[in-house]
């Protein structure tokens, strides 16, 4: 690595600003970098960056709209080669943008490319008979080929998994790490869904399989983030990590009431992790998972007590002044805690804390299934009761609209024309 290339990746971390860059680069007897070929601007939350993004999902939507609204036209080999041709008009712009010199763009443009991987190889499979719509029937079925039913989407997945992996031997670009993430949700969901099926998309079961997951893909994050050396590849791991650790905690305190007591330490374990590992993601997930606490308490075991809101107050006084101390009596302990930003984050435990929450989530989800199976029976049992009810007060006011009618006065000689 180069001093420019050095200087620029100071630049890309926030460790140094551009103004230092130039004055390094003049100390160091190289020219500034704004002494050179005029590049595209630094890889960084900019509007340069904004507009490359949102050129992007224009483009993928104006593709998918015409895929969607022309597929029964094109037919399957017409949509094949469609993809195929899109692909290789993304490979031919990337290669003129890398020539002029603006590695960003070209990273989007082959990112587009990887993009038609999964499209190109659903048309294919459809194409060639590999998969037909009878199979499509068969799966649908409660008790269905595994294998068989498991084809098509494992076939999509790794063609998007190779054409991102290909990109990345092209160049280092971390944002070829997306599908890759995708894959990382969709692959481990759908065996567990196989494994320990639920209810549906929601219930204790989905919940558990999102913490799983959220686990799993946890470490493979860590052990990216402890390899890393340019590209920051682990950020596009720790967003899903985010969500479906999100979605998995809200899940299981909705449907599993025995866990509500949890969310509290979960959160302010998360917070933590988010401190050592230096995610902003998870430290939103975590000051969310402590507000949803705060509020279950707020509105469920302290619904009563008045004080509440007073205990609060003092607790949130309390950390504050707890924090201030120990930044004045312990300064080792938080700097310790950040970790020194030039070096890989280290969390306590590594890999092996990550994956404690998949292990409990293995041993604990068929229990889980078994408390979907009461909470079905118990919204059928409430629903048929409410219909009950509803009928008894449909026919209850029928009756009282019948008694009103038979107890109003008739007009004289209504009688004797009957």
């Amino acid at each position: 690595m180069n001093v420019h290339e050095l200087l620029d990746l100071g630049v890309e971390r926030a460790i140094i600003s551009p103004a230092q860059r130039d004055a390094l680069a003049a100390l160091s007897g190289a020219a500034p970098a704004s002494a050179e070929v005029p590049r595209e601007a630094p890889r960084d939350f900019n509007g340069i960056m904004i507009a490359y993004g949102l050129g992007a999902l224009v483009v993928l939507f104006a593709f998918a709209w015409f895929m969607i609204d022309r597929w029964r036209v094109l037919g399957d080999a017409g949509i094949f080669g469609l993809s195929v041709a899109y692909a290789a008009v993304f490979l031919i712009v990337a290669q003129v943008l890398h020539r002029e010199g603006f590695a960003t763009a070209r990273g989007v443009a082959m990112l587009l490319a990887v993009g038609m991987a999964p499209l190109a190889m659903r048309a294919l499979l459809r194409w060639s008979g590999l998969w037909t719509p009878h199979l499509e029937l068969a799966c649908a079925m409660p008790e269905h080929p595994f294998m068989a039913c498991q084809g098509e989407p494992l076939a999509i997945e790794l063609a998007a998994v190779l054409a991102a992996l290909f990109a990345l031997r092209t160049m280092a670009f971390s944002p070829f790490m997306i599908p890759i993430a995708v894959v990382c949700v969709t692959l481990p969901e759908r065996l567990l869904r196989e494994w320990a099926p639920g209810p549906g998309y929601d219930g204790a079961v989905m919940g558990w399989r999102w913490v799983i997951i959220a686990s799993l893909l946890a470490a493979v994050a860590y052990v990216a983030d402890r390899k890393r050396r340019e590209e920051d590849y682990a950020f596009w791991l720790w967003l899903p990590v985010a969500l479906t650790t999100f979605f998995g905690c809200v899940l299981l305190f909705q449907f599993d009431r025995s866990l509500r007591p949890w969310l509290g330490p979960v959160a302010l374990l998360l917070i933590t992790a988010s401190v050592y590992l230096r995610r902003r993601a998870l430290l939103m997930v975590g000051l969310l998972g402590v507000l949803g606490f705060l509020g279950w308490l707020a509105s469920d075991v302290f619904k009563l007590t008045t004080a509440f809101p007073l205990v609060l107050a003092l607790l949130g006084v309390t950390i504050i002044i707890l924090t201030v101390w120990l930044q004045q009596r312990f300064p080792d302990v938080i700097r310790r805690m950040g970790g020194d930003p030039s070096q890989p984050p280290r969390f306590p435990g590594g890999v092996a804390v990550l994956l404690v929450p998949a292990v409990a989530g293995l041993l604990l989800i068929r229990d889980a299934a078994s408390i979907d199976r009461d909470n079905v029976a118990d919204r059928r049992s409430h629903a048929r009761a409410n219909a009950t009810r509803v009928r008894v007060q449909r026919d209850s006011m029928a009756g009282a609209r019948a008694m009103q009618r038979e107890a109003q006065p008739r007009p004289p000689g209504s009688s004797q024309r009957r």
